[in-house]
């Protein structure tokens, strides 16, 4: 069993990165030396036949983050086709087409990465999925792509709490679309108003500028309504409208109507880790991060990660359930690294869910068990790593952020989106560095991390004021040393599963 598990879990990491074509390539022609053809790309294709020739065409992950290098303009009869990497897959992508006074949206669900440099590249034309089923409305830029484009934005923007496309699957977002389809074409009061509304917004001569925000400040409306032509009565009530109340609250109207079903593997979680690598970031103590206190910077490194499944995981072995089985226990340590260092690289590339090319943020993803402990106290399914600056294959000494210690985190998902992320600062001593972390006891440190479950009651002796930061966190975007916001710029989502049929 462990066998098969590990072959499993190895397989998936190696398909995503194309990393095996290299040997496959060599074998095949007799050579070690034969490079492999380049990965390619897949196409994508689309129309915007209001706008016509010259509209821009910008693409953005689902979290809201430009992809610059897909940026295109629409040809005759406003069909445009931009190229994708095929080294990295893309969950819906969010296609905008805007003209002086109007923009058009759409959605793709998804761009496949190739599964070996061998395969062949894809063209796949808006308004069908990769398995040539439709994806409703999505064939053309208009108002109805603009429409339910806007709906699933809006619904994943003013959920609580707030989350983004990012956490619905491709298949969710395709049987989204069909719901909205029935919605409008059963004429559901609910929904009607804002579709009406869009409407009239889009017609020719109703806006200066374009006037729909696809991805809003938090508390703005995705109506710019000072891009409102003077005359424009977008809620059809004769009076011109000058601000965006009657269209926001339409809007909500119509996402309540929104059911549809979303369902979660029960016994996997994926895990997002992002380190920041940028200079400057501050720690705990409000004092600035010393990157290189113990890690040697040399031109040519890059990050690595290391870790496993911690060892006070609950064990089928010895622990009641819920509890993971010593074969599964073993399988996701291996695809953590188990403990080897500069092994495992991160990204920083926008693939494997990074989100901004070369902005130092590395990031990557696992899928690992999982289960619900119920209790806040509890134990649950639990993870140490320790990030490394360094070259492929080196050992640990001038890598690693600090020698001796690990970082902890317990998977227990804080936010709802059925995804474990944690955002970390490169060589932070006082976040979640577990046995000589350096929080000053005025911040509440007392040399050491402790897990949820130690909390309440405390062990005899325990100190009280010993810091728990072992779960998902809110990070300090602007080094003002608190902590205001979740980490965003990530570029996957949770993991999904067929719903059973009640």
């Amino acid at each position: 069993m462990v066998r098969a598990f590990t072959l499993s879990l190895m397989t998936g990491a190696m398909l995503t990165a194309c990393g095996i074509d290299p040997l496959i390539w060599g074998h095949l022609t007799r050579s070690e030396f034969d490079p492999p053809p380049p990965a390619g790309v897949n196409r994508v294709t689309g129309r915007a036949p209001e706008l016509g020739t010259g509209a821009a065409v910008a693409f953005f992950g689902p979290a809201g983050v430009a992809l610059a290098e897909q940026a295109t303009t629409t040809g005759e009869g406003g069909a445009f086709a931009a190229d994708f990497p095929a080294t990295t897959a893309f969950i819906n992508t969010i296609v905008t087409a805007s003209g002086p006074t109007r923009a058009f949206w759409g959605i793709v669900p998804e761009v496949p990465a190739k599964e070996t440099v061998q395969d062949e590249s894809l063209t796949i034309a808006m308004g069908t999925a990769i398995d040539g089923s439709p994806v409703t409305y999505m064939d053309a830029l208009d108002g109805d792509a603009t429409t339910a484009t806007l709906l699933l934005l809006a619904r994943q923007k003013l959920a609580t709490p707030e989350s983004t496309l990012a956490a619905l699957s491709p298949e969710a977002v395709i049987d989204a679309l069909a719901e909205i389809d029935n919605l409008i074409g059963d004429e559901d009061p609910r929904v009607m108003p804002l579709y009406e509304m869009v409407a009239r917004i889009l017609a020719d001569g109703a806006t200066r500028r374009p006037a729909f925000r696809p991805f809003p400040a938090t508390g703005a409306s995705f109506l710019d309504a000072s891009a409102l032509a003077p005359a424009t009565d977008y809620d059809g009530d004769g009076t011109p409208d000058t601000d965006s109340a009657a269209f926001d609250d339409a809007l909500e109207r119509a996402i309540a109507a929104l059911d549809f079903d979303v369902c979660y593997a029960p016994d996997r979680i994926r895990v997002v880790l992002i380190v920041d690598f940028r200079e400057g970031g501050v720690d705990q103590n409000c004092a600035t991060i010393n990157r290189f206190k113990w890690t040697t910077d040399l031109p040519g490194k890059q990050m690595f990660i290391t870790g496993a499944l911690h060892e006070t995981t609950p064990n089928c072995d010895t622990d009641e359930p819920p509890c993971i089985d010593s074969a599964t226990f073993d399988a996701a340590s291996q695809l953590m690294g188990n403990w080897s260092p500069n092994i495992t690289p991160m990204y920083d590339d926008a693939t494997h869910g990074d989100a901004v090319a070369g902005d130092n943020l590395w990031t990557i993803t696992f899928d690992l068990p999982w289960f619900d402990a119920g209790s806040p106290t509890a134990r649950w399914v639990r993870i140490g790593y320790k990030y490394t600056w360094g070259t492929n294959g080196a050992l640990w000494t001038g890598s690693e952020e600090w020698p001796g210690n690990q970082r902890i985190l317990e998977l227990r998902d804080l936010t709802g989106d059925h995804m474990i992320v944690r955002q970390d600062l490169y060589g932070d001593e006082t976040t979640n560095k577990d046995l000589s972390n350096l929080r000053a006891p005025a911040k509440g440190g007392c040399g050491t991390v402790l897990w949820q479950s130690e909390l309440d009651p405390p062990p005899e002796g325990r100190r009280d004021n010993c810091i728990d930061d072992t779960l998902e966190s809110m990070i300090d975007v602007d080094r003002d040393c608190t902590l205001e916001s979740w980490p965003s710029l990530f570029s996957v989502g949770p993991i999904t599963v067929p719903c059973e049929d009640e």
